[in-house]
């Protein structure tokens, strides 16, 4: 059962525990921000990647033709929302790995970079989405600080991401160090496609 939600400001940080929080702004209406737990809603979470990517540019037009971006790691991590009524106009995933061997792309990594996660319990901020007309309100900050205190409540060491460019200044200011510019992904190969890290202990 969720616990009963309180309000918070938009980007002020609540307890990784809280599942459910309201999130008001004067330039949107009242908006919830939760976590869910798959399989809820985890067809809706994937079809909603699709939708958010598929007419960015520099995209795979094939890649983003499918109807939903699911994969085996969403059976196992965190996810949260942020629903404006009945839609999901946001959405987060958090995930956790003993080694880098099942991290979204740490196949692109040199040995120079994987040192930086070796031996470490690591977590991985991915699947970050928010509609267009809901950017530039802050809900990508706030679903970075909400997954941030998860991975530190779930002991987590290291904390790696593979922001777009547009990304790597918010994240510097949440703790981050940028490590490299990576060569693109294959769902976004026209992207520019960073690494970057934070160490929780």
């Amino acid at each position: 059962m969720n616990r009963p939600h309180s309000p918070f400001s938009l980007g002020t940080p609540g307890s990784a525990n809280q599942r459910q929080e309201s999130l008001v702004h004067r330039n949107l209406p009242q908006l919830i921000l939760k976590e869910v737990d798959y399989p809820e809603r985890i067809i809706d979470i994937g079809q909603f990647r699709i939708q958010g990517w598929r007419n960015e540019k520099g995209v795979d037009p094939d890649f983003f033709a499918q109807k939903t971006w699911l994969d085996d790691l969403d059976q196992t991590a965190r996810h949260w929302v942020v629903m404006d009524e009945l839609d999901i106009v946001a959405a987060a995933r958090l995930s956790f790995h003993g080694s880098l061997a099942d991290v979204p792309y740490a196949d692109m990594l040199t040995p120079e970079q994987i040192e930086h996660f070796e031996n470490r319990k690591v977590a991985s901020l991915n699947r970050l989405v928010v509609l267009p007309e809901y950017r530039g309100q802050g809900l990508a900050g706030r679903l970075d600080q909400i997954r941030i205190e998860m991975a530190r409540v779930k002991g987590a060491e290291v904390i790696i991401a593979f922001p777009q460019l547009v990304r790597i200044e918010s994240l510097r200011k949440l703790g981050f160090e940028l490590l490299a510019e990576l060569p693109s992904i294959p769902e976004m190969p026209d992207r520019p496609f960073f690494l970057m890290k934070k160490n929780l202990v």
